[in-house]
């Protein structure tokens, strides 16, 4: 069975994915901020189904906690499924900011850089030993990157960083 990691797996966008992957057959690791509570609820789910899931709690904002989470996967993926390695990333969790560029202050604009752009990238980077051959790493975006409207100017920069590296990381 092939394993995958799913930041931001519980709810929205993640916890869909993190239930159609399993669906599919995916072993899923999902990862929360905080809602310990929603994350067990998509585990469950999940389970009722026939699946797979086990949650773990992940800050994409802090990438000196990289260590300790890539741990916490190796301990996952042994004690669960019984393997070494990943088939996959769903770099997932994020949230909006939308207001005017004048009103935006430092630590929100720190804030969005490292959930959507840093800590996707020094994520993939502290998972990548565990990466089986054939992989896949996916960044989700948005359509602020394409499509401007005021209030969105940083959340659509840093998605569209994300956009860049993924195109870049699909050339590797």
């Amino acid at each position: 069975m092939s394993v995958i990691v799913i930041t931001g797996g519980s709810r929205g966008i993640g916890a869909s994915a993190a239930v159609h992957c399993a669906r599919r057959g995916m072993g899923v690791i999902l990862t929360y901020k905080s809602n310990v509570q929603a994350a067990d609820s998509v585990v469950q789910r999940i389970k009722s189904e026939g699946g797979h899931a086990v949650a773990l709690e992940l800050d994409v904002c802090h990438a000196g906690s990289f260590g300790v989470f890539v741990d916490a996967v190796r301990q996952a993926l042994q004690s669960n499924w019984q393997t070494t390695t990943l088939g996959g990333l769903v770099n997932n969790a994020g949230h909006g900011l939308f207001n005017p560029l004048e009103a935006v202050t430092e630590a929100q604009f720190d804030d969005l850089m490292n959930v959507h752009l840093k800590g996707p990238f020094f994520l993939t980077q502290a998972l990548l030993p565990l990466m089986e051959e054939g992989a896949s790493i996916v960044n989700l975006t948005s359509a602020t990157t394409r499509v401007v409207t005021p209030g969105v100017a940083p959340y659509a920069a840093f998605k569209g960083g994300l956009e860049v590296l993924t195109r870049y990381m699909a050339k590797e």
